[in-house]
């Protein structure tokens, strides 16, 4: 019974299911009939229904008046067209700037960086245009509380999180200077790389905290005391380094050479390397410490102080002669001076306490610095190096005597406390100093730094700039060598056979200039062509936004023999005329701009 039952259900299921498709195929067939013939009255001329042609008749003409509202022309037939891969592109990089992103040299979209008004909107600057004080409302013992659970904090990103759930709409400039100053802490102690700073100073959170900083800056209110300025500019520069907020580092920059005077030695040490590490030329904060040093001497200075800004102003080429004048003053002031005591003595006495850390950096910085070797500090500088490398000599020829002359620890670029990097900025000095008169190193010292300099691994760098220079000599039928070396330094190009004694041929690239300044050469690439021209040698740098401005190869070569040419009559290489007006067309554009997008032979 239950068998039957069970059967009867599934034929009467069969059944209906087979009624149901016998329905289906009829219906079809009929609408195909009358399709095809077009006479029944459901169905228009196109096949299509009435009910579907007025509604689409009114589509068409709702997206008319759509378009009239909006002001839009009445859009042209589209044709069809045939998608290249430059129209995909073309398409790529429009959908990338209305996202509000980039695209790079690979095709993959990148978040440009926030501009100063990007930072200010939606901070308590621009919510309050009185820009009152009483706004910010978190009390000092909630920013000690918060500030000493930050400093817990292992990451940066962790640290952010406690400022954030602080509230960061109720910090003041000074409370938002020092929170950066923190996060950039823990950001080198973390050893965080270049895509998670990267990832940090597009934090909106961050972002926030330095467009407070930038905002208190700009209006120069008391809001944000030179400490603060310091602090800020220092976060920036572990932050964001050379890659990024140019504008900001600037305003705060501008402010810090207004508060010159209240600045500490620390706090003036920190900008220096702040700009200085950013390649950011500051003509304001340099010319303002320069009258600084020359007036009060460097007054409470520390040795590794006045070795971090005579970097700085060595590196970023700003004038000097105030700060030559005011290391005089600081290095005669030694603690042990007595009234009998001359200032040649009194500068050995401080110069003696110097470290090989800090005695090569000062004498490879005074180096780059042009006519800045004739100072007291300097003199006394080369003759404590010259002392301390025969010193060290016998140091080391009494260890190798212990060890029997098999040290399994030696390392061939170290010299006594001298190192790998030390050793390379004696070398460097060493040749300025020797051609501008001075005694040359010891011996065994020259020896280990002459050793350091060419051992040293450089693996060659050919950018595409350097082969595209290279392929317009090939065009011009000129012989050169790619990578030369020539007294341990590697040359771009080098044309032995060009007049009158052979032509290196250096491209600089935007790494070579500050990034705010085109005019602004850096220490390192500055001696590089002292010393090349040193050894007889015609240099001719190539800047990349006067390469970048030649359309095609005739005008390249035509460049190129100008300067040749030059050369050979014993003039310097002229300068490329412009005819456009780079400040006015972008400003820095040309130190962003992708290498990809130069030249007729990129492959």
């Amino acid at each position: 019974m239950m068998a039957r039952k069970a059967i009867g259900v599934d034929a009467g299921s069969c059944a209906r299911g087979e009624r149901l498709a016998k329905t289906t195929r009829k219906v079809r067939r009929a609408l195909t009939v009358r399709r095809a013939g077009g006479g029944d009255d459901d169905f228009g001329a196109n096949g299509e229904s009435d009910w579907m042609e007025k509604a689409r008749a009114t589509a068409n003409k709702r997206a008319a008046e759509f378009r009239k509202d909006r002001g839009a022309q009445p859009g042209a037939k589209q044709t069809a067209r045939r998608y290249t891969r430059a129209g995909r592109d073309a398409d790529r990089a429009r959908t990338a700037a209305v996202r509000g992103y980039e695209m790079d040299d690979e095709g993959n979209y990148v978040k440009p960086e926030p501009s100063v008004e990007e930072l200010l909107r939606g901070t308590a600057w621009e919510m309050d245009p009185r820009r009152d004080a009483t706004q910010f409302s978190m009390t000092k013992q909630e920013w000690k509380a918060v500030k000493a659970e930050a400093r817990t904090a292992v990451y940066p990103h962790d640290a952010v999180a406690i400022f954030e759930n602080a509230g960061l709409r109720r910090i003041s400039p000074e409370m938002a200077a020092s929170m950066l100053k923190l996060i950039a802490q823990k950001a080198q102690h973390s050893r965080c790389d270049r895509e998670e700073l990267a990832g940090l100073r597009r934090d909106p959170r961050v972002a926030h905290m330095i467009g407070t900083c930038v905002a208190a800056a700009r209006m120069k209110s008391d809001t944000l005391a030179a400490e603060e300025v310091a602090k800020c500019c220092w976060a920036l520069g572990v932050i964001a380094g050379e890659r990024a907020n140019s504008a900001e580092l600037e305003v705060l920059a501008n402010r810090a050479a207004e508060l010159m005077v209240k600045l500490s030695s620390d706090e003036i040490a920190d900008i220096s390397w702040a700009l200085a590490i950013s390649r950011h030329s500051s003509e304001n904060f340099f010319r303002e410490l320069d009258i600084h040093a020359a007036m009060h001497g460097l007054k409470g200075f520390q040795a590794y102080q006045i070795t971090t800004v005579a970097w700085a102003f060595a590196h970023l080429g700003h004038k000097h002669a105030g700060f030559l004048d005011g290391v005089d003053v600081w290095v005669t002031r030694a603690p042990a001076r007595n009234k009998d005591m001359s200032k040649e003595d009194a500068a050995a006495a401080q110069v003696h306490r110097f470290n090989a850390t800090i005695l090569a950096s000062l004498a490879w910085s005074f180096c780059v610095m042009e006519d800045a070797l004739d100072c007291l500090f300097f003199r006394t500088l080369w003759a404590e190096i010259l002392s301390r490398g025969e010193h060290d000599a016998q140091v080391v020829h009494a260890r190798e005597a212990h060890h029997h002359g098999h040290d399994e620890h030696h390392n061939a670029n170290v010299f006594g406390p001298w190192k790998g990097r030390q050793l390379n900025q004696l070398h460097q000095a060493a040749i300025t100093t020797v051609r501008a008169g001075f005694d040359p190193l010891p011996d065994e010292l020259g020896a280990a730094a002459d050793e350091a300099w060419n051992t040293q691994s450089r693996p060659p760098v050919v950018s595409w700039f350097q082969r595209d220079v290279g392929a317009i000599l090939s065009y011009m039928g000129e012989k050169y060598e790619e990578e030369a070396l020539v007294s341990g330094y590697r040359c771009d190009l080098l044309l032995k056979d060009a007049k009158p004694n052979g032509v290196v041929i250096e491209v600089d690239g935007p790494s070579h200039f500050a990034r705010n300044d085109k005019t602004c050469s850096l220490g390192q690439t500055r001696l590089k062509q002292r010393q090349l021209e040193g050894e007889g040698l015609a240099v001719f740098p190539i800047p990349i936004f006067e390469w970048d401005f030649l359309e095609d190869a005739q005008q390249k070569s035509d460049y190129l023999r100008a300067g040749l040419d030059a050369i050979e009559r014993g003039e310097k290489p002229p300068p490329l005329e412009l005819d456009v007006d780079l400040e006015g067309a972008g400003g820095e554009a040309w130190n962003r701009r992708p290498m990809s997008t130069m030249g007729d032979f990129q492959k």
